[in-house]
C-alpha cells in the first residue's frame, strides 16, 4: 500500500522514484568506541531503527539514543540530509518507516518492562569499553561488522557493494543483531536490519535544488510564525498602519491557502471518486465532438444538486474519471473570469442563487493547470434542478453516483429527510 501511495505521488508531482542506495555514499553503524557513536561527517542522515525516534541531520540530535541509529552519509550532489530527515519525520516518511517493520526489513527484539532503572550513559559507555574485545571479535553486538577502526564504515557504489558487505558479515542482509545493552525503556537489544532491502525500497524526492528551496521556505515560515506571534501581542498596544498591514497579511494568507489547496486537491484525486467526491473532465465541452454540450453541463449541475440534497460533497471540474488533471482550458473560454461567470450563470438559472451560499467554488492550480473545486454543503430543504422553466428534477447521492428520485420515492425521501417542512 505504501509503495502504491509513493508511485501515485510520483505520478502526480512528476517525480521519479528513488531510494537511499541511490543517494548515499556510505553507511555507518554506531561505534561503541566513539563518545557519540559516530563521527560527525557532513551531510549525514541519522535514521532511527525505531519509529518512535526522530530522524535527524545532526549528531547532537540523536542524544543518548545514538545506539538506535544508523548514519547515512549522503551524496551532496543528490540529496540534503536536512531535507531527508524532515521527510522521514513527516506522515509519508513515517508510513515508509513503519512499512519497513511490517515487511520485516527491521525486526524488533522482544520487548519487556525494565525491572531496574535504565543505565546512565556513562555506565553504558563503561560497559562498551569492557566488552570492546567481544564487539571487535564479532561475538556479540554488530555480528562482526566492526572488525577494524574503519570497519563500521561501508562505502556504497551500488547494490553489489551492499551484497558484498552482507556476505562478509556472514549474516546475509542482516546488518545489526542482538546485544544485551538496553537502548530504550523496555527494549533489551538491537533490532535485526535487512539493510539491502531497506536501502533499495522506494522513496519519492524532488531534485536537490527543490529540496534546498523547500528548506528555505520552511525556515522563512518558522520566522514568520515567530514574528506574527510578537505582532499579535503588540497589535492592541501599537495599532499603527493597520490597513497596510492587513492587506499584506491577506496576501500571505491567500498565497499559503493556494499552496495548501493545491496539495489538498492532489490528495483528494489520489483517493478516487466516492459518495462525497466526483470528477468531471469539463464544465460544458464534449471532448468527443469538441463542442459545448448541455448534457455535460447537466451532469455537473445534477451532481451539485445531489450533494445539496444528501450530505454535501466536492466536485472537481477539470479532472478525468481516472484522476488525470486536465485543467479548464478544454472548455474553450477566453479567460478564467469568463469561465467563472458562466458557472455562476448556470447556478443562477438552473438551481437558484438562494442556494449559492451553500456552494463554494474556486479555481485551484494543480500540476500547472487550473481546476474548478466546487464544495457543497448539505441543504436544510429540498433542492431541485430546473433544466428548463417547465421541469424540475430531484437528485440524491447513492454511492459514487447521483440518482434521480421521482413520484412516491421523492415524496418519501423529502418527508424523511426534511420532516415534511418546506418553504
Amino acid at each position: 500500500m505504501v509503495e502504491k501511495e509513493i508511485d501515485s505521488l510520483c505520478s502526480q508531482y512528476g517525480l521519479k522514484p528513488t531510494s537511499l542506495s541511490d543517494l548515499m555514499l556510505k553507511v555507518n553503524s554506531p561505534d561503541p568506541g566513539l563518545e557519540y557513536g559516530f563521527t560527525g561527517e557532513e551531510n549525514s542522515l541519522y535514521l532511527p531503527l525505531y519509529e518512535e525516534l526522530k530522524a535527524v541531520s545532526s549528531l547532537s540530535g540523536t542524544g543518548n539514543d545514538f545506539q538506535a541509529y544508523i548514519q547515512f552519509v549522503l551524496n551532496p550532489e543528490k540529496a540534503s540530509s536536512e531535507y531527508l530527515a524532515d521527510f522521514f519525520n513527516n506522515p509519508l516518511g513515517l508510513k515508509i518507516r513503519k512499512a519497513w517493520e511490517t515487511r520485516g526489513f527491521i525486526l524488533r527484539p522482544e520487548t519487556r518492562e525494565p525491572e531496574e532503572p535504565a543505565m546512565a550513559l556513562s555506565e553504558v559507555s563503561a560497559l562498551h569499553e569492557a566488552a570492546g574485545d567481544a564487539y571487535l571479535s564479532g561475538e556479540s553486538g554488530f555480528s562482526g561488522i566492526i572488525t577494524s577502526l574503519a570497519a563500521n564504515e561501508i562505502t556504497f557504489k551500488g547494490k553489489v557493494s551492499v551484497e558484498n558487505m552482507c556476505t562478509e558479515t556472514g549474516e546475509n542482509t542482516s546488518l545489526l543483531s542482538g546485544t544485551a545493552v538496553p537502548l530504550l525503556p523496555g527494549i533489551s537489544s538491537f533490532p535485526n536490519v535487512d539493510l539491502d532491502s531497506l536501502t533499495h525500497s522506494k522513496l519519492y524526492l524532488p531534485d536537490l535544488q527543490v529540496q534546498l528551496e523547500v528548506l528555505k521556505i520552511k525556515a522563512l515560515t518558522k520566522e514568520l510564525i515567530s514574528q506574527l506571534s510578537v505582532f499579535e501581542c503588540r497589535l492592541s498596544t501599537y495599532p499603527k498602519s493597520i490597513t497596510h498591514i492587513r492587506k499584506k497579511l491577506e496576501l500571505i494568507r491567500e498565497a499559503v491557502k493556494l499552496a495548501n489547496d493545491s496539495d489538498y486537491i492532489l490528495e483528494l484525486i489520489r483517493r478516487g471518486e466516492s459518495k462525497k467526491l466526483e470528477f468531471k473532465s469539463t464544465l460544458r465541452m464534449n471532448l468527443l465532438s469538441g463542442k459545448p454540450d448541455w448534457n455535460i453541463e447537466h451532469a455537473v449541475l445534477k451532481t451539485i444538486v445531489a450533494y445539496l440534497n444528501t450530505d454535501g460533497g466536492i466536485l472537481l471540474v477539470g479532472v478525468s474519471n481516472s484522476g488525470e488533471v486536465l485543467g479548464i482550458k478544454n472548455d474553450g473560454f477566453p479567460n478564467e473570469d469568463k469561465f467563472l461567470l458562466h458557472f455562476k450563470q448556470l447556478i443562477k438559472q438552473h438551481i437558484g442563487l438562494n442556494y449559492a451560499p451553500m456552494i463554494e467554488y474556486a479555481l485551484v492550480p494543480v500540476s500547472g493547470k487550473n481546476i474548478l473545486e466546487i464544495d457543497c454543503r448539505k441543504s436544510d430543504k429540498a433542492v431541485f434542478l430546473n433544466p428548463d422553466k417547465n421541469d424540475e428534477e430531484f437528485y440524491i447521492r447513492i454511492g459514487p453516483s447521483s440518482e434521480r428520485l421521482t413520484g412516491s420515492k421523492l415524496i418519501e425521501y423529502v418527508n424523511r429527510q426534511y420532516n415534511g417542512k418546506q418553504g
